[in-house]
């Protein structure tokens, strides 16, 4: 981001300290350049300029509600235009950073009072309605950015991004499309391409999408990641490892493993890797590096005192270090360092060496993941699945039950408390993933979910078998409970029969169709929220009377509905080919297939 640079006339005294201020800023001496800018506010506090400045040394510091306080005094006093237009713009920028996105879009708009017909203050609109989830603020925002700019690049991306939050995904690729004909050399444009396939399960694609960004960023650790885990979900493991493998070595790097920032002119240690080099030699948090090999560090910038501490494996910088009004001096022999950012790394790596067979090198990489980040998901994630693989069933639900809005891990904690034998703790953690998020294309959830299903298996038959005895009796309404309870963690297979069982019952004594009084109350929350245009709840509810009553067919019809209203189509479909299955003689059958017909033509469109 670039800072505009208008001229001011200060006192003096004021005009000095700013020079100096400005000088540290320049230098990238954040620290030290709020500390002149605070001196030349104190013999010019009238000046809304010298403000603005210190709004900005606050913004590169990091220091993001100061800047806001400094910004908004900038625009209480005398100023002009120009240090208006750009307070308000970097006051919304500070407001993006600490996640307030209501203020940060009123300074936005702000900005184009002044500015109406400024291209770059519309796209940046954009982003912080789509940073809030106002897509379509967000897209008539951008629409106006290219109506005064008409290859405005970054408009281009945060359209593609609006609609591809829509899920409207023709309209996102062409947008994506034209912004990278545009401006082919920025990576995250290709990166959110790259998302848009994911989002549609088209992965290799993604990966093409990927790759164009590694090939103008290739030090982004996070560009492999994504190629290395869309290769994951196509279950080719070997593509997994071999692309995790270039983050690691990214990742990795020589020296005594530390984290810094500089303040008033020096840097000082921000982090210390655990069981690092610092770590061995008694660095702490918060000391400040005076000296690197009898060299003063003030006045250097960051690049350059980290370059100072790496070096070869084996080799040794000694550090001087002030720390509570001491100087000290400390050896540190320096390692080859993998910060706790690995976690994830070595994680999606256990993952892959778990789905190849190669436990022990999954174990390993578990227990790496771990050892960095116990935080990290990832992790453990990873570690869960080894615990998992090794029969510690109470150490794996502990780490996977902490994994979440995760299904991958959802289906192993199922599993772990499946092979415990505590059927009903896992049917309820299974049952709790939504169906839509276990798609076919993701290989290795398919191969855990398969696995569970096995462990269901004596359960399943059971149920079924109940069901049997009973409708030899006569007694149906006991035969359809059993077969519902089967139904919900039967395999693929299973399920087809058992819903065919149900079904073929239900069509020979009609009577048997009446929904239950628990599933009653699901439908009629489900209607009400319908009402209030709550359709995810609703789908919810809905979700719930069918496990309850999947025998009755027209909760199918009324579910599918929903879900096209949330623009869900594959669920639309599935859910309403379910009702046609169970009623095909209905009379609203042909108006049940035209739906069918309507949605497909939706998703080709890619609404």
């Amino acid at each position: 981001m670039l800072f505009f640079f208008v001229t001011s006339v200060y006192s003096a005294s004021a005009n000095k300290q700013w020079q100096k201020g400005k000088e540290a800023f320049d230098k990238g001496d954040y620290s030290t350049a709020i500390s002149y800018f605070k001196k030349a506010i104190e013999s010019d506090p009238q000046d809304g300029d010298i403000y603005r400045w210190l709004g900005h040394a606050y913004y590169r510091n990091g220091q993001y509600q100061e800047a806001v306080d400094a910004y908004k005094q900038a625009l209480s006093l005398p100023h002009n235009k120009n240090v208006e237009h750009d307070s308000w713009r970097w006051l919304s920028n500070a407001y993006e950073e600490l996640g307030q996105w209501d203020p940060a879009i009123s300074s936005g708009k702000k900005c184009i009072e002044l500015l109406p017909n400024d291209p770059d203050s519309f796209a940046v609109l954009s982003r912080f309605y789509n940073k809030n989830k106002q897509y379509d603020e967000g897209i008539t925002a951008a629409k106006r950015a290219i109506e005064l700019k008409s290859d405005n690049d970054y408009a281009y991306y945060q359209l593609g991004y609006a609609y591809r939050m829509k899920k409207q995904y023709n309209e996102a690729f062409n947008a994506f499309k034209k912004a990278i004909e545009i401006n082919p050399a920025q990576d995250f444009y290709h990166v959110d391409m790259g998302h848009l396939f994911f989002d549609k399960e088209d992965y290799a694609e993604a990966i093409e999408a990927y790759k164009k960004a590694v090939e103008l960023q290739p030090a982004n650790v996070n560009y492999h990641f994504n190629i290395a885990n869309a290769y994951r979900l196509m279950g080719k493991y070997d593509d997994t490892i071999a692309a995790i493998n270039k983050r690691i070595a990214l990742q990795t790097y020589t020296g005594i493993g530390i984290v810094s920032a500089y303040e008033s002119g020096y840097p000082v240690v921000k982090e210390v890797t655990g069981a690092g080099p610092a770590q061995k030699a008694g660095i702490e948090v918060g000391d400040k590096i005076i000296e690197i090999d009898g060299k003063s560090t003030k006045g250097w910038n960051t690049e350059k005192a980290s370059q100072s501490l790496r070096g070869t494996s084996g080799t040794q910088v000694v550090l001087t270090i002030e720390r509570k009004g001491a100087t000290i001096d400390k050896t540190v022999t320096r390692e080859t360092v993998i910060p706790k950012e690995a976690a994830s790394s070595f994680g999606l790596r256990s993952i892959a060496y778990r789905h190849k067979g190669s436990q022990e090198a999954a174990f390993q990489d578990a227990e790496k993941a771990y050892s960095l980040d116990p935080t990290n998901d990832w992790a453990r994630y990873s570690q869960g699945a080894a615990y998992l693989d090794q029969a510690q069933y109470d150490e794996s639900i502990k780490l996977l039950s902490q994994v979440k809005n995760s299904p991958r891990a959802r289906i192993l904690e199922a599993t772990a408390n499946a092979k415990q034998g505590k059927m009903n703790e896992a049917a309820t953690i299974y049952l709790s993933i939504p169906e839509e998020e276990m798609s076919p294309k993701n290989i290795p959830l398919m191969n855990d979910r398969m696995a569970l299903l096995q462990v269901f298996k004596p359960i399943v038959k059971e149920h079924r078998d109940k069901a049997g005895e009973f409708e030899s009796k006569g007694q149906y309404k006991e035969a359809l409970s059993e077969l519902s309870e089967a139904l919900k963690t039967a395999d693929e297979t299973e399920t087809q029969a058992i819903r065919e069982t149900i079904f073929s019952m239900v069509r020979l004594k009609p009577s048997l169709s009446e929904l239950p009084e628990d599933a009653r109350r699901n439908v009629l929350r489900g209607e009400m929220l319908v009402k209030e245009g709550s359709f995810e709840k609703a789908a919810a509810e809905f979700k719930q009377a069918i496990r309850i009553a999947p025998y009755v067919a027209k909760l199918y019809y009324n579910s599918a509905l929903i879900y096209a209203e949330l623009k869900k189509y594959p669920e639309a479909i599935r859910q309403m080919n379910l009702y046609l299955q169970a009623a095909p003689d209905a009379p609203d059958a042909r108006a049940a297939k035209d739906e069918i017909i309507k949605w497909e033509f939706m998703m080709e469109k890619g609404k």
